[in-house]
């Protein structure tokens, strides 16, 4: 599983590993930086990232993002992917 959209935050990427991606697609960060200062501005945005994801790990008491699991995040008990019943509608 691949996650994509709605990274804004190291956050982002450390709960979307917890619930199961194997990789976070970081686009919009790397093109906001893009145009805010070219290749510096990539450099940057993705350090941000990146500091902002250790940030998160120590936080979370976790050693590596390789040890992230779904112990890692609060899913509530309802909470499941539910199928739209007016969907051929």
């Amino acid at each position: 599983v691949l996650m994509d959209g709605g990274v804004r935050r190291g956050s982002d990427i450390v709960k979307a590993i917890c619930l199961g991606a194997r990789a976070v697609l970081i686009g919009r960060a790397y093109a906001y930086g893009l145009a805010a200062a070219g290749e510096a501005g990539v450099t940057r945005a993705l350090e941000i990232l990146r500091a902002d994801t250790d940030r998160t790990l120590r936080l979370l008491g976790c050693p590596s993002v390789a040890a992230l699991d779904r112990s890692y995040v609060e899913v509530p008990n309802t909470w499941e992917f539910q199928r739209d019943t007016n969907e051929n509608q």
